[in-house]
């Protein structure tokens, strides 16, 4: 059986994840006390019991994720088998360590500091309230919304695509000014259904964070990463990469560039898999898989039921 392994990335934190996990598998726990040691402070207490809003800091959210998708990935494995991973933005360390590309230790001090560089490129100015640095937009015209962030940018305030997670789920990321005008123009258009700003603290995914793509440049320069074992699939080019400098690029590229989640996944269908694992708290991307990819007969193995 060829399964696809699935990493979240931010939106499927919550408190209390990974302990169902954690109390019943003695890999998955060691999993999270090396994260304990390297990030330098009990990050497990603040996943287990909060409280949110400080769980949802980007700087402590980011490593949570990736502990949690890994400690998942070690309990399930032991009962199926993985041919392939693809992460989404921040879960993309979480797919490299199960391809065997990259060290746990070095994945959790990697995030640790992309998180801490994202953190440092938040504009500094005033949201109005009620709003964000993002935003969902429900539509399956594509095209509408790159048009949308065209027109709404100016020089020094700039609205962008960030994600392209399914055919009908579009988020774009910016300056606050700049995703209200995208925002107010999509509203009016018939294609769009829904819109819905992010619970997030900043523009990722944008030019905005192009500092922190620069400087994780740097550090990635000093990591050893290696050809995968296990094939991976890039965020940023939404195909196969193995070559170790050319993991690093995307990995860079991805911190300002858009998520191309729905092409990665139908990359990995167009190529045969039609078994799905999600590996990390929540069904986030469960949900996606069977909402969107119907009619491609395919199956999302729920993990609830195999551990």
């Amino acid at each position: 059986m060829k399964v696809c392994y699935v990493f979240p990335g931010q939106g499927s934190h919550n408190v209390g994840m990974g302990k169902d996990i954690y109390d019943k598998y003695p890999l998955s726990r060691k999993i999270f006390l090396i994260g304990n040691k390297v990030l330098g402070f009990d990050i497990t207490d603040l996943m287990f019991r909060g409280p949110e809003e400080e769980l949802t800091k980007t700087i402590n959210c980011q490593p949570a994720i990736l502990l949690s998708n890994l400690a998942y990935f070690f309990a399930l494995k032991k009962y199926i088998p993985c041919s392939l991973t693809i992460g989404h933005s921040v879960g993309e360390y979480s797919a490299l360590v199960a391809s065997g590309a990259l060290l746990l230790e070095d994945a959790i001090k990697l995030v640790k500091i992309r998180a801490k560089l994202m953190n440092e490129c938040i504009p500094n100015e005033t949201k109005m309230d009620k709003t964000s640095h993002m935003a969902v937009i429900i539509t399956n015209n594509l095209n509408l919304v790159y048009d949308a962030c065209k027109k709404c940018s100016l020089k020094e305030n700039i609205v962008q695509v960030a994600n392209i997670n399914s055919s009908s789920q579009i988020v774009i990321s910016g300056n606050n000014d700049a995703v209200i005008r995208a925002v107010s123009y999509l509203k009016s258009n018939k294609d769009v259904s829904r819109i819905r700003y992010l619970k997030v603290e900043g523009p990722f995914h944008s030019e905005l964070m192009k500092p922190a793509a620069m400087r994780m440049k740097e550090e990635l320069s000093e990591v050893l990463i290696k050809k995968p074992l296990i094939p991976y699939i890039a965020n940023f080019c939404a195909d196969y990469v193995y070559e170790p400098n050319q993991i690093k690029d995307m990995l860079v590229k991805q911190i300002c560039g858009a998520v191309k989640w729905r092409q990665s996944l139908e990359k990995s269908i167009q190529d045969g898999f039609k078994t799905f694992a999600e590996s990390g708290s929540g069904d986030i991307q469960t949900k996606l898989l069977q909402r969107d990819y119907q009619d491609k007969r395919i199956e999302v193995l729920e993990k609830r039921v195999i551990i």
